[in-house]
């Protein structure tokens, strides 16, 4: 069973790897051995092998990014083009357009090929509270009416439900959308040491 420090491990040296491209094929498989035994080294090490202690063990080791442009510039090789996805970028923008916006919005990210299901569940479900939130405006005007032939009362503002039915479900898809580029800006820079 893999442990999420294991998935952490492997993720960094699959980023080293994209970020390697370019490289000399005998250098950045020397590199890669170099650092793939390196950190079994400081995993052996640690008190603890623990998320947090494998998440600092990496963090020391540097950026794939940084330690491949260090390769790039003492063994020689090409640096990689950037890779900009547009479909990802337009579909992220148009999750936080309410309704017609957040529909073509799920589309494009079910359509993109750089997003996990998981990813794109959460995009989609995010997206979804913009239906919430039509329900909690509702329920906010509805607060005030009161029966036919009954005394008025005093306007008791919205209740905690109602303003919870109105506010977060603005701030779900803000927040889905932030975490598809988070994952997007990942994927992007693997895809960009590959083009």
């Amino acid at each position: 069973m893999t442990t999420k420090a294991d998935t952490l491990i492997d993720r960094y040296l699959n980023d080293l790897q994209a970020e390697l491209r370019g490289v000399p094929a005998n250098r950045r498989r020397e590199l890669l051995e170099e650092v793939g035994e390196h950190i079994a080294q400081a995993r052996a090490a640690l008190d603890a092998d623990t998320e947090a202690a494998i998440r600092t063990m990496l963090e020391r080791l540097g950026d794939p990014a940084e330690i491949a442009a260090d390769a790039r510039e003492r063994f020689g090789g090409q640096t990689a083009k950037p890779f900009t996805p547009w479909l990802e970028v337009i579909a992220l923008v148009l999750l936080v357009i309410p309704f017609l916006g957040w529909v073509v919005g799920v589309v494009l990210v079910w359509l993109s090929r750089l997003w996990t299901t998981r990813d794109k569940l959460i995009g989609t479900l995010g997206g979804m509270s913009w239906v919430v939130a039509g329900l909690g405006t509702i329920m906010m005007s509805a607060g005030g009416s009161r029966p036919v032939g009954s005394a008025p009362l005093e306007p008791a503002g919205p209740g905690a439900v109602e303003i919870i039915a109105f506010v977060v479900p603005f701030v779900l898809p803000i927040a889905a959308a932030i975490y598809l580029g988070i994952r997007l800006r990942a994927r992007a820079s693997i895809l960009s040491a590959t083009h």
